[in-house]
């Protein structure tokens, strides 16, 4: 009869052994994974920096190169962009990251134009600049 009983008193300790490992691993797996989507959030958000940029610095090259001269560039648009558009020598890109929607901005001298508005998946951006004389027409190639 005490056979049965300690076996009894051996599971019940460890269900209790159990209780407490879980306890202190589900805390530490859900700070492991909300600290892993902050950091992707963040590299979204310098991958759109870095193609606000190249597009704003390519449209300054090509702009002082004068009329006629043209480029296709490839820029790496990170998961998140919502709209991409160009006003008043300003290349805005508006990306969804880390839960919120915000604008990275790159400026450039040139008098820039064009459409780069819609939705795009992440991944590789042909772009097309062309200088028109007064401007650099942007595009999608």
């Amino acid at each position: 009869m005490q056979s049965g009983c300690m076996k009894g008193q051996a599971a019940s300790e460890y269900l209790v052994m159990i209780g407490f490992a879980l306890a202190f691993i589900v805390p530490l797996a859900l700070l492991f994974l909300s600290f892993s989507h902050s950091e992707r959030g963040k590299n979204s958000i310098s991958a759109a920096q870095v193609a606000a940029s190249t597009i704003a610095d390519e449209a300054g090259e090509i702009f002082l190169q004068g009329e006629g001269a043209r480029k296709t560039i490839v820029v790496n648009y990170p998961d998140g962009i919502t709209n991409a558009k160009l006003e008043n020598g300003l290349v805005v890109l508006r990306i969804e990251a880390d839960g919120r929607t915000m604008d990275i901005v790159a400026s450039t001298f040139a008098n820039v134009s064009g459409n780069l508005s819609g939705k795009r998946t992440g991944g590789l951006q042909k772009i097309k600049l062309v200088n028109m004389g007064d401007f650099v027409n942007v595009s999608y190639d």
